[in-house]
């Protein structure tokens, strides 16, 4: 209902006089708020550490918003929710955060916080009162030990892995306060009571302490009867004494000098026997059985027997061709099996070898300007005892070739020239080789396969669309081949902002950021961005528009693919807010 006094003009009346008019809607805003004689209110919302929660430092960082920009800010904490026992008054803070000094909290405390913001000679009220509550305090770790389940205590090594170290112990039981929260794990190095093996730790060797909690680790140690390990040899089957070195690895460490020998008083476990050298004169160890690694039971005992072989001296030659005739002269090879040696010429003879399969690997060297083709019969053989084995080094001459690089640009030669564009790309072959010119020739290069790689560069606005005849060519020799990198340019695009007011087409400034290979900002539609290249864009709407609106929305999407020569268009819709 409309009510009128006579001879004056209401409120209301002016209300309904202003709404029908869709163009006093700005000057509808100011008599509404000159009327009325108030101003809008600034208000300070408080973010984080959320409302109770806990934090996880006693420098926790307080967060806040307000609705006015550029405000200045008065920030209190304290031990009480009246804040008569303040900790922190903080007054002009400039940044609606702040991280709290250290020294000014204590452990398993609550802490109230409120926040006023300042503008213009205008004070906030306080905003709603939060609290936090900081961690509880460091904790403790014991580490204790039981023997066949009774408690135990002696010396142990032993090192605790946490959050802030890693250090290292040697007895137990041990407690350690003051420890910070977070995973230890306790690693066991050796120790204990003699002839007993740990045998767990528990309830777990990695556990998580927790702010001003207890955790307890426990070695469990069980006692045991003792082994032992015996080391013989053999010679062609017949039992065999006398010096040899080699070493036992298990729970126990040791290594000894002569076959038999025995280990005693060796705690169960796995153990491994290597030979390191001597053994019956002109014989080579042919195996260790029953097996190398062998698992010795509490009390039990195991057996390694190295088995030697007597072997008869062989022969290994190491010849060469050129071109399918006899060649001699520097190379550079070595030779792998029961011996290992290495050559620098042919022929040469390699005499008083011990039988097994031999393998050749060719290094460098031979015939000036000829590669190596093959080894034959084969890079591996077998010597047998008393025998004699060829290798052939077969080597092929060859004359030197020449591989080319061009472009084309859309069909049409192109070359780096000043205002052209770079490029950058890499030869890989026999010979690896890159350049940064177009055209360029590389000669001289030995026959093989050659792979042409493209780096980067090439004409300004193109793309490289292919390497004809093909990217990876086999160069003969005294032959040349032609790689062409095939660039084509791309059409440059364009893209429309524009803007609509209620649905109808609407003009005027509006601040966006227009974002993809092609950056520009734009600060009034309708407009158009030409020349942009192929790609993705994005339309960020910063401010601006119609007055007494908001932005509903972009279509048909903020973000847009631009294809080469095309068009894209970005519309922000604004919509005008209705007054009531």
């Amino acid at each position: 209902m409309v009510m009128r006094v006579a001879g004056k003009t209401t409120k209301l009346d002016l209300l309904v006089f202003l709404k029908r008019s869709k163009y006093l809607i700005p000057l509808l805003l100011v008599a509404l708020l000159a009327f009325a004689g108030c101003a809008p209110q600034m208000e300070v919302t408080l973010q984080s550490p959320g409302n109770g929660s806990s934090v996880s430092s006693l420098q926790p960082i307080l967060a806040w918003s307000c609705t006015e920009a550029d405000a200045r800010y008065r920030l209190q904490v304290a031990s009480d929710s009246g804040f008569q026992n303040l900790i922190i008054d903080a007054s002009d803070l400039s940044s609606p955060s702040y991280t709290i000094p250290s020294g000014k909290l204590t452990d398993s405390q609550t802490y109230y916080w409120r926040v006023s913001a300042s503008k213009a000679g205008h004070t906030s009220d306080w905003s709603t009162l939060w609290s936090f509550q900081t961690p509880t305090g460091p904790g403790t770790i014991s580490v204790q030990a039981t023997l066949d389940g009774s408690p135990w205590s002696g010396v142990v090594s032993y090192t605790m892995h946490g959050p802030d170290e890693q250090a290292s112990y040697s007895s137990v039981p041990e407690s350690f306060s003051n420890m910070p929260a977070g995973i230890y794990t306790l690693t066991y190095s050796s120790g204990g009571l003699e002839g007993a093996t740990l045998s767990s730790i528990s309830p777990t060797p990695t556990q998580t302490l927790s702010p001003g909690g207890t955790i307890t680790f426990t070695l469990n140690f069980h006692s045991q009867p003792a082994g032992t390990v015996m080391v013989e040899a053999t010679l062609d089957g017949s039992l065999w004494s006398g010096n040899i070195r080699y070493s036992i690895h298990g729970p126990i460490k040791d290594s000894s000098y002569s076959v038999p020998d025995s280990f005693s008083s060796l705690p169960p476990g796995t153990y491994t026997v290597s030979y390191s050298s001597s053994g019956p004169s002109g014989a080579t160890l042919a195996s260790i059985t029953p097996s190398p690694t062998q698992t010795l039971s509490s009390g039990g005992a195991i057996t390694f027997t190295l088995n030697f072989h007597s072997q008869s001296t062989s022969t290994i030659v190491v010849q060469a061709t050129l071109d399918g005739s006899p060649w001699s002269g520097n190379v550079r090879y070595s030779l792998h099996g029961p011996t290992t040696d290495s050559g620098y010429s042919v022929s040469e003879t390699f005499g008083s070898l011990p039988p097994g399969t031999y393998s050749i690997s060719y290094s460098s060297g031979g015939p000036e300007g000829a590669t190596l083709a093959s080894i034959s019969p084969s890079t591996r053989q077998t010597l047998s005892s008393d025998g004699t084995i060829y290798f052939t080094l077969n080597f092929n001459s060859q004359q030197s070739g020449t591989v080319m690089v061009q472009a084309t640009l859309d069909g049409s030669p192109w070359q780096t020239a000043i205002g052209s564009g770079t490029i950058s790309y890499t030869l890989h072959g026999p010979i690896t080789d890159s350049s940064h010119s177009m055209p360029d020739t590389f000669s001289d290069l030995p026959p093989g396969t050659y792979t042409l790689s493209y780096n980067s560069g090439g004409p300004i606005g193109a793309t490289l669309v292919g390497i004809s005849p093909a990217p990876r060519q086999t160069l003969a020799s005294g032959d040349a081949i032609t790689f062409t990198l095939e660039f084509q340019t791309q059409a440059k695009g364009t893209v429309l902002v524009q803007a609509t007011l209620n649905g109808e087409p609407w003009s005027g400034d509006v601040i966006y950021y227009l974002a993809g290979p092609y950056m520009d900002t734009g600060s009034y539609v309708p407009d158009s961005f030409t020349s942009c290249p192929a790609g993705s864009y994005s339309v960020d709407y910063k401010s601006g528009g119609p007055s007494s609106s908001v932005l509903d929305g972009i279509t048909p999407s903020s973000q847009q693919d631009l294809s080469p020569g095309g068009t894209i268009t970005f519309t922000l819709n604004f919509v005008g807010i209705l007054l009531e």
